[in-house]
Parts: C-alpha cells; structure tokens; sequence
C-alpha cells in the first residue's frame, strides 16, 4: 500500500518523464522539418532546364567562387531567390493559418478560405496595377490593409451577437472571398495592358517573377510577423481552453483574436504582394503540425513555419520540374498555386466531412 506521499512521488516522476518524452518527439519533429525544408531547396536549386548536382550547389553555396561562372550565376542569381521567396511564403501562411484557426478553434481556418487573402489580393492589385505612381514596397503594407479588413469583415458578417460559429465564418469567408476575387479579375481585365498573362498566373499563385528584390521586400514582413506570433502563442494557449475559461484566467479574448487575426493578415497580406493567391497552405500545414506536435502554439508556429516553408519549396519544384517532366512538356510551368490546391482542397473536403469542424 503507498503513502500518499509515494502517489505523489510516483506521480511527478511519471509526468516529467512524459514531458522529457513530448520535448524529445517535438525537437525530432523540428529537426526533421528543417531537414526536409534543406532537401527541398538544394533539390530545387540543382533542378531545371539545366540540372546541377547537389555537390556542386552545395559548393555553390558555401563559395559561389568554387564553382563554374554559369552554375553560380544559375544557383544565386536565377533559383535562390526563388527558392527563398517560396520558403517565405510558405512560412507566412503556415503561421498565419495557424494564428487563424487559434482564433476561430477549428480546423477549417484558412487565410484564403476565410477571405484574408483575397482582401490582400484586391489591395494589391489595385494599389500596383491602378496606381502607376504607388510605390512597389508599400505594396505589402496595402495588402495588409486589406487582408485586414477582409478578415474583419468576414468576422462580423459572422457574429450574431454571442459570438460566431465554424459553418457561419467558413461561409461568409467563402462568400467574401468570391466577391473579392472577382473584382480582382476586373481590376485584372482593365488593366491588360500591363501583363495580363503575369498577372493572370498571379490571380492562381505563382513566383514566376521570383527575384532578389521581391525576397528584400517580404523579410521584414515575415521576420515581424513571426516575432508577433510567438509572443502571442502564451495568449492562443489560453484562448484555446474556451472563452469563458480564458476570461476567468484575465485574458482579453476579443483583443487577442484581433491581434492574432492583425498578424496573421500581416503575414498573408505580405504573402499575397509577392506570390499572389496561393491556396490551401494555411489549411494544410497547421493541421499537420497540430498532429505532429499538439496544440501547444509556442511549438505549434515554429513547427508551421518549417513545414509550410518546406511545403511551398517542393510545390514549386513539382510545379516547375516534376509534373512538366510527368506530362511530357519540360518546356511549361504550373502555376504553384494549382499544385497547393490540388493537395490541400480535398483536405478541405475531408475535414467538411468527416465534421472536423472543432478542436
């Protein structure tokens, strides 16, 4: 028979070894994200019209001078900024997806499902292909605008005075989004003569004009918004455990979905100036990460931020390389876009029916 000092001795040993155990899997975790993400980009960098051994973009890399001019002109100039604006995006919306379905509790949040990213979408467009003297790096900040707003307005079509539920905010996002899509495509269609071709594979997500100038203007959109983010998980924690529960604990509730709903159009808005509207990856990743690691945010985000990065990366690589090579015709390029819908839209479908609407 134990004491109930022994329980209680037993007891402690028990949970710190299960949380040695729950540190150890989630550092495993993140080590093997970071590891396929390094896959992804020297694969990406050493594929394409012309293929570079990994060895030589490894080389490449650690000193462009121990390579041939051609291959380091290929790796730095032509596949690494586009390797890193992918890596970027698909961070921003894996944390922003994140961020969104902490606000909502459902697994059903996307930026792009819930119309943040079509409200950056229209402000972009409008703001660079309507306003010839607007400045190109205030393009994200107008895209933040906008993502803001859309997520707001989305939030109080869907409010009924007591609060919202998963099937008013999926509709009203999916509504939204509709409309906001297709004033897009007229601001598309009035401004042809600007690119429409461009534009048109932006509409769907895509790095086809991927450079160094673009990766400068989202980092600090990304680097801000993924500081917000981690000091916001101590909060998405307690806003997890429900309403009442986080305000009996002091929290604001309704403020901090509004600063988690703040960065994640921050990360989005950025995402979308740059790639335009790729789909499903912040629907995609959090729920792999919530299986991977639970639902602590403080390992929630950075796990998001790995896969969604190492997400976009391979997408691209498939969209560029291995689907082109697959239907016979190495000389097209799918939009990056097509390839995170195809993956994350039956996701989407799954998750409406199975009825994996609440934590």
């Amino acid at each position: 028979m134990h004491t109930p000092a022994q329980l209680v001795a037993t007891s402690s040993v028990q949970f710190a070894s299960q949380a040695r155990w729950r540190l150890a899997s989630r550092t495993l975790v993140g080590v093997l994200s970071f590891a396929l993400l390094a896959a992804g980009i020297v694969y990406s960098l050493g594929s394409g019209s012309v293929n570079i051994p990994s060895s030589d973009v490894i080389a490449a890399l650690r000193d462009r001078a121990s390579v041939a001019r051609m291959t380091g002109v290929i790796v730095h100039e032509v596949r690494l900024p586009r390797v890193l604006i992918g890596a970027v995006v698909g961070m921003n919306l894996g944390v922003a997806g994140t961020l969104l379905q902490g606000v909502v509790r459902s697994p059903l949040a996307d930026p792009y499902i819930l119309g943040v990213s079509a409200g950056g979408g229209l402000a972009a467009a409008i703001t660079s292909l309507m306003i010839p003297d607007f400045p190109p790096g205030a393009v994200p900040l107008a895209a933040f605008v906008g993502a803001l707003i859309g997520a707001l307005i989305v939030y109080a079509i869907a409010w009924d005075g007591s609060g919202v539920t998963t099937v008013r905010l999926a509709l009203a996002g999916v509504a939204l989004t509709a409309m906001l899509s297709a004033f897009t495509t007229t601001v598309v269609v009035m401004t042809v003569e600007v690119g429409a071709q461009t534009v048109f594979q932006w509409l769907v997500g895509g790095l086809y004009t991927a450079g160094w100038t673009q990766y400068h203007l989202i980092v600090p959109y990304a680097a801000v918004g993924f500081l917000l983010a981690m000091l916001l998980a101590g909060r998405a924690n307690i806003l997890a455990l429900g309403d009442d529960v986080a305000q009996g604990l002091g929290l604001r509730v309704e403020q901090t979905r509004f600063l988690m709903s703040a960065v994640a159009a921050i990360l989005a808005g950025s995402s979308v100036a740059v790639a335009g509207l790729v789909a499903f990856v912040g629907l995609l990743v959090p729920n792999i990460a919530r299986r991977l690691v639970g639902s602590d945010f403080r390992f929630l985000i950075p796990t998001s931020m790995l896969l969604g990065s190492a997400l976009m990366v391979w997408a691209d690589a498939a969209a560029r390389v291995i689907f082109p090579t697959l239907l016979g015709n190495a000389n097209i390029e799918i939009p990056v876009g097509i390839v995170t819908a195809v993956v994350g839209g039956p996701l989407f479908l799954w998750l409406v029916r199975a009825r994996r609407t609440q934590w």
